[in-house]
C-alpha cells in the first residue's frame, strides 16, 4: 500500500460507470485504511474469464498486476482443482467515495443517489455479472437487497429506462425480473456494451445457435 501514498490516480467517467457496474454486481470494494483508501476486487468464475480481462483492461491504470487463475474449490471425491479468475485494483483514496456510497457498516447496499449512477453502460456490466436470459425473462440476481430496495429499483427502471420489472421471490429472497416486452427493452439500451462471450446473459444460447446457422 506503501508505493499509492501521496499520489493521485485519475477515474475517467468511463471507468467510474465500468467500476459502479462491477459493485451493483459481484465487485466488491475493501477498505484498506482508516484514511478510507480502499480497492476495487474483482473476483469471477473460469466461465467469466473474458469478463474478468475486459474489466482488467477498462481499469487497467488502476492495477499493478494481471488478473491471474486461482483455485476456487477442490472436489473432495474426485481430488479436481475447480479454477476462477481474480484481480484487483491499487489501494487509493479515489475510492473513498465509492465506499460511502455503496457500503454502511462494512456491508452492501443500494446507494441513495443509484438513479444517477445507472447508465447503460453501468447497466449493461451488471447484467453481465447478475443477469440470467431464460428466454422468457430477464432476471436480475438482486437476492442481497431487502425489498424496499427492490421496490425503489423498480421505480428507477420505470422512470428511467420506462421498463416495468417485477420483485420475483427467490427462496427466502427476492430478485428482478424484466418479462419479454420489457427484457427486450432493456437489451436495447445495453446491447452496445455486452461483450461476445456474454451474449448468453440478453440472448438465450438456444436462440443464438438458431440464427447463426
Amino acid at each position: 500500500m506503501g508505493n499509492t501514498v501521496g499520489r493521485q490516480f485519475n477515474i475517467s467517467p468511463l471507468q467510474k460507470e465500468v467500476i459502479i457496474g462491477c459493485l451493483l454486481g459481484d465487485g466488491r470494494l475493501e477498505c484498506r485504511s482508516k484514511e478510507g483508501s480502499a480497492r476495487l476486487r474483482i473476483h469471477q468464475g473460469w466461465k467469466q474469464k473474458d469478463l474478468v480481462f475486459w474489466k482488467y483492461k477498462a481499469l487497467r491504470n488502476l492495477v499493478s498486476c494481471a488478473p491471474r487463475k486461482i483455485v476456487c474449490w477442490k472436489n473432495p471425491k474426485s481430488n479436481e482443482d475447480y479454477y476462477s479468475w481474480y484481480f484487483h485494483t491499487k489501494t487509493i483514496p479515489e475510492f473513498k467515495e465509492l465506499y460511502e456510497i455503496f457500503y454502511r457498516y462494512g456491508r452492501k447496499r443500494l446507494p441513495r443517489n443509484i438513479p444517477d449512477l445507472l447508465t447503460p453502460l453501468s447497466l449493461a456490466v451488471w447484467v453481465m455479472d447478475d443477469g440470467c436470459n431464460t428466454g422468457d425473462s430477464l432476471i436480475l440476481n438482486t437476492q442481497n437487497y431487502s425489498m424496499s430496495e427492490h421496490q425503489k429499483l423498480q421505480r428507477v427502471f420505470q422512470e428511467k429506462f420506462g421498463t416495468f420489472p417485477t420483485v420475483n421471490k427467490d427462496r427466502d429472497e427476492f430478485r428482478l425480473r424484466f418479462n419479454r416486452k420489457d427484457a427486450s427493452e432493456l437489451i436495447k439500451i445495453i446491447t452496445a456494451n455486452i461483450i461476445p462471450s456474454m451474449r448468453y446473459k440478453i440472448v438465450p444460447v438456444e436462440t443464438e445457435s438458431a440464427r447463426t446457422r
